[in-house]
């Protein structure tokens, strides 16, 4: 009887180890690796999804009182026990793992945080839980599928003396992030921001905003969306209201003894911010932002916003950052003598993001060099362009690998090298294998397809096979 055990259980073994190594040998149908996956961003719906905001500057305290209301729809096809929110303001409690370098501290660390007074969902008080940037709202009551979701929360959030874009300094408020936002639900799996000291690690859907903003009068401030109205009070106080349709974020910037140069340039409205006495290098940047927004538009597709902003701010650790409709440049392109090239590269390059990042969204924790690669390899196009510079010496089988999640990179440089240089290369070898006309066709194409969504590899490859008519594993293959 044991003879016989024997036997049927090498049988069953073997039958499995058969299917095992049939399964293995088979051709993914994608090469893109499997741990960046492809997706369907079903929660919250960008459509479906209102952000109502009242913000309070307390400048003495360097402390923002917010109340925020998120009106969504549970579109995900399942209840939901869960909320996810990411407070990116908790990156910088402490000074071991705050994002920021260290000479952005100019007074030595000093902590930023965002604290939650009240949650609710639904009407119903709620517990949560925190783990860094991370905020889990525990519901108690089923969130069924296809009900209406109202998310309440009173807020306080530390702005830190840090020269970042989470920060302020000299009289200039940094905002990015800086207030509670609803983490994106794909297939049962959240897309949960996590402290990176480098990168952007955020995953975002699209979203509209109505957002009061009261700030004293001796300052201004610039943001995400249109000014609707201005209201000044007796109490010294201006109450901003602001009105941003299908942005992925809403930013704000506050200022003291800034100086606005608005104008419009080839159909453009550009506004540019700066220190006082710097009108000749804004309405140079004005003028080349006009050229950059004329040039990816006819490219691309239509600029997606009503204005384009551009402001240069005391922050350290990037030259550039990137939000809806809305940029930063690091202040020291004011100086004279800084490389003007370099600056254009990085206007054009922030600006190529208000299609690969605003328009079109990714995951930046699993696919950064979805967004940033080409962000380079646009700035680049263009510089050639309008400019007759060479085409940088790309090595297109350099060997990084763009399936490399941000928390699989171990530097810095790791990352610039994947997500900037990987990803450029991924884009200029294209261009050899297809030539640039089809490189611009699967562009416009892709940005048409995803547009106010979230894209991942997978999409992109599906969207070059359909307009080269061919497949294109062979080339994906050399890259993930």
């Amino acid at each position: 009887m044991n003879k016989y055990r024997f036997y049927l259980c090498a049988i069953i073994i073997g039958v499995i180890c058969a299917f095992y190594f049939v399964y293995a040998g088979q051709k993914d149908d994608c090469p893109v690796a499997s741990n960046n996956g492809q997706y369907s961003y079903l929660f919250p719906d960008p459509m479906l999804t209102t952000y109502n905001m009242e913000i309070y500057l307390d400048i003495n305290t360097r402390t923002l009182y917010g109340s925020t209301v998120i009106d969504t729809v549970n579109t995900c096809g399942k209840t939901l026990e869960e909320l996810c929110f990411t407070a990116y303001p908790n990156a910088f409690r402490n000074k071991l793992d705050t994002p920021a370098p260290a000479d952005a501290y100019y007074c030595g660390f000093n902590e930023g945080w965002l604290k939650i007074d009240s949650l609710k969902v639904n009407g119903s008080k709620v517990e949560y839980q925190e783990a860094g940037v991370l905020i889990k709202a525990l519901v108690p009551l089923d969130l069924l599928p296809d009900k209406n979701i109202k998310v309440e929360m009173i807020w306080r959030a530390k702005i830190p003396k840090l020269a970042y874009r989470y920060g302020s300094k000299a009289g200039v408020y940094m905002l990015g992030n800086f207030y509670p936002t609803l983490n994106v639900l794909s297939d049962g799996d959240w897309h949960n921001s996590y402290n990176s000291v480098f990168g952007d690690p955020f995953c975002f859907h699209v979203a509209s905003y109505m957002v009061n903003i009261n700030l004293p009068e001796a300052y201004n401030m610039v943001s995400t969306g249109t000014t609707i109205t201005q209201l000044a009070e007796d109490n010294g106080r201006t109450i901003y209201q602001v009105k941003a349709d299908k942005v992925r974020d809403f930013c704000l910037l506050v200022t003291y003894d800034y100086q606005e140069l608005n104008q419009e340039i080839t159909g453009w409205n550009i506004k540019c911010y700066a220190p006082s006495n710097n009108i000749d290098i804004c309405s140079q940047v004005v003028e080349q932002s006009g050229q950059i927004l004329d040039y990816y538009s006819a490219t691309l597709g239509s600029y997606p916003y009503p204005d384009f902003k551009v402001a240069f701010v005391p922050m350290k650790g990037f030259h550039g950052m990137e939000y809806s409709g809305f940029i930063f440049l690091r202040e020291e392109f004011l100086n004279p003598g800084y490389d003007k090239q370099k600056i254009e590269f990085i206007l054009a390059h922030e600006i190529a993001h208000q299609w690969c990042y605003a328009m079109v969204g990714n995951d930046q924790l699993r696919e950064p060099w979805l967004d940033e690669g080409l962000a380079n390899w646009l700035a680049n196009k263009y510089l050639q362009k309008y400019r007759g510079y060479s085409q940088p010496d790309i090595n297109y089988q350099q060997g990084v690998k763009l399936s490399k999640q941000l928390k699989e990179m171990r530097s810095s440089r790791e990352y610039y090298r994947t997500a900037y240089e990987g990803g450029e290369a991924f884009w200029y070898g294209l261009e050899q294998e297809l030539g640039e006309e089809m490189v611009i066709k699967v562009l416009r194409s892709y940005l048409a397809e995803y547009k106010f969504k979230i894209a991942c590899s997978r999409d992109l490859l599906a969207i070059i096979e359909k307009e080269a008519h061919k497949d294109m594993d062979y080339y994906f293959d050399k890259w993930f």
